[in-house]
């Protein structure tokens, strides 16, 4: 799950915006990989040379994996307006076709379907030169969207997501193509 913010969140707007939907869920701060990890969520925010600087990483363990699309919109809507600015998130299940290019753009919490294909904030590697990096693009943002989200019960025994018409486990984890 990822969340680009177009401004620098606090650990405590994160932490507000994940225990508003996410309540049961326990947050480590930090990688999967640290020795010692003990949580439902590892967290961390990284830098993106894009329209959207901050990018909200979260690794979602103990069986609510499948969980992480609709948790990513939840939140992506939410830090919208806790922030007072753009968001995106991943929107793979809203678009048109099967494609990891599709994003969701929350703007005033309003959500916009996005196309994210050849843009810095997606595309973007360390190793580019500086002409592959001038030929990436800003998201695209395509129009207004509803979005309509399904029951969801992120306590640490639920398994009471049901999945959406636009959703496949498989691609929920989905991150952007760095």
């Amino acid at each position: 799950m990822w969340v680009g913010l177009a401004r620098e969140p606090t650990r405590e707007l994160v932490e507000q915006a994940f225990a508003r939907h996410a309540s049961g869920a326990k947050l480590w701060w930090g990688d999967l990989a640290d020795p010692g990890f003990d949580a439902d969520i590892a967290i961390s925010i990284e830098p993106n040379p894009s329209e959207f600087p901050f990018v909200l990483h979260g690794w979602v363990v103990d069986g609510q994996e499948s969980q992480q699309y609709e948790l990513g919109l939840r939140l992506a809507g939410e830090l919208c307006m806790l922030l007072d600015c753009p968001t995106i998130c991943d929107g793979s299940h809203h678009g048109p076709t099967k494609s990891p290019c599709w994003s969701i753009v929350w703007q005033c919490g309003v959500p916009f379907l996005a196309d994210d294909c050849g843009t810095l904030f997606a595309d973007f590697q360390d190793d580019m030169s500086l002409e592959e990096w001038r030929q990436l693009g800003p998201v695209k943002i395509l129009h207004a969207i509803g979005i309509d989200p399904w029951p969801f019960d992120f306590s640490p025994t639920s398994t009471a997501a049901a999945p959406s018409q636009h959703a496949s486990a498989a691609a929920r984890g989905a991150a952007p193509r760095a």
